[in-house]
Order: C-alpha cells, then structure tokens, then sequence
C-alpha cells in the first residue's frame, strides 16, 4: 500500500496537477504587525515586503507555513503569530496556501508541497537578493508546512549551487503520508545549516524518524501526548489532532518567553530515557525557539498535560505519572 501511496504522489508531482490560479497569485504571503493588523502579499510580489513601513529589516524574520486543511483563520496560525507578536524583535509572516493545502491529499496537498516550495525558493532567494538578511531568517512549518520548509532550503541550495543554505528550519510534527518511503523525499538535516524537528504523532500524522540537526521526541514522540483524549475519535478533528497539534502549541510557548523552559536531553531511545540512561544533562539544551544551534542528536523530555507544558529541569527526569489522561507510550520500551 505505501509503494501504491508514493507512486501516486511522485505521478502528481511530474504532471505537476495544476489549478486555475497562477501558483504565484493564489499563495499570498501575510505581514503581521498587530494583534489584528496584517498586509498581504502575493507571492509574485513577495520583493515589495521589504518596503513596507510594518517591516523591520533590524529584526528577525520568521516565515511560518501552515499544515493541511488550514488557513490564516487557523488555531496553529492564530497562536504562533501571537506568541510572536508578544515580542519587539521579529518580523512575522505567514504563507497563506489554503487552496494547495486542501482537497485531495496525496494528489494535491502533498504534491503541491513540492511544487510550491520549490516556487518558493525561488520567491525567497529573489527576497534575499533584495536585501532581506538570510543570516536573520527562519523557516517554521507544521505538518505539510513542516514538509515544505525542507523542500524551500533544498531548493536554495540547489539553485545557488549550494552557496545560499539557511541559516535555521524548524518542523514541528512534519507530516508522515506522502513522504515515508520509496518514491518520496521528505526534510532532512541538509537543508539548513541548522534543522531542529519536533515529534508529538509519529507514525500517524507525523513523521517517524530523526531527519534534522537534532530531533525533539516530547513524551516520546507519539500519542497520546499528556493531556490529550483516548483514541477512537472522528479523524481529522480537534480531538484526532491533538497530539499532532501540540507540536506547535509547544513552539508558541517557548517563543512567547516563558519563565520555564522545555529543558530536554540526550538519550539513545524513548525506552532508554524512561530507565534513566541518558547523556550528562546540559541545562542550556531547550526544546523550541532557544534552541542552541551547536548541538546535535536526538532528544527526550516530559512536558505538562495542559498549559504552561513546559517542565523545566522537571522535565528530563522521567515521571511515570506526569499527567497524562493514557501514556500510550508506557507499553514500549
């Protein structure tokens, strides 16, 4: 079935399925710079950001791209755009690609995360010629979002003969159908001089193996994460979501400076953090936006069932009962 699955994505990816609007024109990019004040841009005339009196060229500049079947409208956009807005030294700008993101997944949504990063390498390697800092730049996606976000930094690589490589990407639960197995291609640790993957559903929504600089496997990795429902839920809603969500629940409480961090550290496997065996604990490694870009590996920590779910120093230290509604992850070692 995977074999048949892959086939068809990379069939859709080489009849490049085309809708009525230009990729160019129906993908905006949206400026935010207040709680309800945003400009858009079209993706033809993403260069014209950089002349917009709401844009700082001193700041940091944050790209956060979206999963499947979202829009500006969305919880995960809504609430990593204001823990960004909680701060004076980012610019924050989210891709708004509701139409490619929806419909049919394997022969739209996750071809279209092909065709339309690869537009955007272009669209942001025209940006930096402009003048935009890519030394200050950083890419953020969620599921499909996280997907794509690899696919823009291969993309500049390979256009600039790899002397234009980003300096950070960021994945928060990077989707798994579509870019698992033969045929497909999904974000790995090239494509970014730093890439930093946060997993909380592998194996359903989220994609199951280390791919980055350094992995983040919050509670293992999978569902049920700490405070979310049992499973046999109606898929695709808030509840069937939940562990994939928090990824990006996670991301915006550590950007918005919490007092308490997600401290996490180094361990072989899930199974070998639950026992204790893990490396000598360094309490500058954090999970989220302050991450350290000098580490690599592969990373574990608990986190809280509900908001703040950062644990802090708390949260290296495995707690069999942490607050979890059903530790799923208790049955493997």
């Amino acid at each position: 079935m995977r074999w048949c699955l892959t086939f068809l994505v990379s069939i859709a990816i080489c009849l490049e399925i085309t809708q009525a609007a230009p990729l160019l024109e129906r993908n905006k990019f949206v400026l935010y710079y207040g709680r309800d004040s945003s400009e858009v841009f079209p993706l033809s005339n993403a260069v014209d950001i950089l002349s917009s009196p709401n844009f700082d060229q001193s700041k940091k500049t944050v790209i956060y791209i979206h999963g499947n079947n979202e829009d500006q409208t969305s919880v995960s956009v809504k609430t990593v755009v204001s823990a960004y807005l909680q701060r004076d030294d980012y610019n924050i700008i989210a891709l708004d690609w509701k139409e490619d993101a929806s419909g049919e997944y394997l022969l739209n949504a996750v071809a279209n995360v092909m065709r339309l990063g690869d537009t955007l390498s272009k669209v942001i390697a025209d940006m930096i010629a402009a003048g935009l800092n890519r030394d200050r730049l950083h890419l953020v996606g969620y599921s499909l979002g996280g997907q794509m976000v690899g696919r823009i930094g291969a993309g500049l690589k390979r256009r600039s003969s790899r002397k234009l490589v980003l300096r950070r990407i960021t994945a928060l639960d990077p989707s798994f159908t579509g870019f698992y197995g033969p045929f497909t291609s999904h974000i790995t640790k090239d494509d970014a001089q730093f890439v930093d993957i946060i997993h909380t559903d592998a194996y359903l929504y989220g994609f199951p193996e280390n791919a980055g600089t350094v992995d983040f496997w919050p509670n293992g990795g999978n569902s049920v994460q700490p405070g979310c429902p049992r499973r046999n839920y109606i898929p695709m809603t808030e509840n069937d979501l939940c562990s994939s969500w928090r990824s990006w629940r996670y991301w915006a409480e550590s950007v918005a400076r919490p007092t308490v961090q997600f401290n996490a550290i180094q361990a072989a496997n899930w199974g070998a953090f639950k026992k204790g065996n893990v490396a000598e604990y360094d309490q500058n490694v954090v999970m989220g936006n302050d991450c350290p870009e000098n580490i690599s590996g592969v990373y574990y920590l608990q986190t809280n069932s509900e908001s703040p779910f950062a644990r802090g120093e708390k949260g290296v230290n495995y707690n069999r009962n942490n607050g979890n509604s059903v530790d799923e992850n208790e049955l493997e070692d």
